[in-house]
């Protein structure tokens, strides 16, 4: 293996994933400096449309992933400009990487046989912890300190949609019956099945972190206050929250996905015997044994939401 093909272990298709996503990002952020939120949301909308379009034109296709990814962007998206409320775009994050672990938990519950247990465990215990940590708020709700619970900027709002969307994920995966990153990148990455078990599982994991550390920052520094920031004068939350995006979110998930490849290669398998493989996934619910599953032709790309 080559010196580059190490450091960057990705292929040209990939690569164009990873821009793709990051390049909406990217523009929202400076847009949103240089003219607010508003016109930073439109130029998320506009810029993931126009990515979604050039994956089609250099790709011949639109890979799953960023389909679902960019269209609930522009969902959220648009739900900030008619309220006029950037919580909207803000919260998108932690409800789809909820969601989304959700869903990654569900399928290694019905396809793995040494994780289906240990996903069911991890959603389970997720949502008892996460619903026994609202009681402060409860109680806080209940002595009227807080507006009603249908109030978007009531964090209990927003703590049980992401605990609700993190159930619901787990709820669909079980119903899909599949390893979803196996399913989908399995002619690109050619891993044994417990290389992709433990893949998912992980990133399941990432996208739990990155959904509780969204809220986090996004609930402590409140939208129209404005703080001071170290070399940085006095910003908003909002931009705090979009500093806090560049700086530590998009890099970290550009880390973790290269650590995460570097420690799945004990279970890589080469191209041919990678696609024979990729072919045959555990039957759903058995534990045992395998399935033929359609040959699939998506690049995989970053995990933000």
């Amino acid at each position: 293996m080559s010196f580059l093909k190490r450091v960057f272990p990705f292929n040209a298709e990939q690569t164009v994933n990873i821009l793709s996503e990051f390049g909406p990002l990217v523009t929202m952020f400076i847009v949103n400096a240089a003219a607010g939120i508003n016109n930073g949301t439109r130029a998320l909308i506009v810029s993931t449309i126009i990515a979604m379009v050039v994956m089609r034109w250099v790709l011949g296709r639109f890979p799953v992933f960023p389909i679902i990814a960019s269209s609930v962007t522009i969902v959220f998206g648009i739900l900030t400009l008619v309220t006029g409320d950037p919580m909207w775009v803000q919260i998108k994050v932690s409800i789809f990487n909820a969601l989304f672990a959700g869903f990654l938990f569900g399928g290694l519950f019905v396809t793995s046989p040494t994780l289906g247990r240990y996903s069911m465990f991890t959603v389970l215990g997720l949502f008892l912890i996460g619903g026994a940590l609202q009681a402060p708020l409860v109680m806080s709700a209940a002595a009227g300190q807080w507006s009603s619970l249908g109030d978007s900027h009531n964090p209990l709002f927003a703590n049980l949609l992401c605990l609700g969307s993190l159930v619901a994920g787990f709820i669909v995966g079980t119903f899909f019956k599949r390893n979803f990153f196996g399913y989908v990148f399995e002619k690109t990455f050619h891993y044994t099945q417990e290389g992709w078990d433990r893949f998912t599982y992980s990133f399941a994991w990432f996208f739990i972190f990155t959904a509780f550390m969204n809220e986090v920052v996004r609930q402590f520094f409140v939208a129209e206050t404005f703080y001071a920031v170290p070399l940085m004068g006095e910003m908003n939350g909002v931009n705090i929250w979009i500093l806090f995006k560049i700086a530590f979110i998009m890099p970290i998930s550009g880390i973790y996905a290269w650590y995460l490849t570097r420690l799945m290669q004990p279970y890589r398998i080469d191209g041919a015997a990678g696609e024979q493989a990729g072919a045959m996934i555990p039957a759903a619910g058995s534990g045992q044994g395998y399935a033929l599953a359609p040959a699939r032709t998506n690049p995989p790309r970053s995990t933000q939401g």
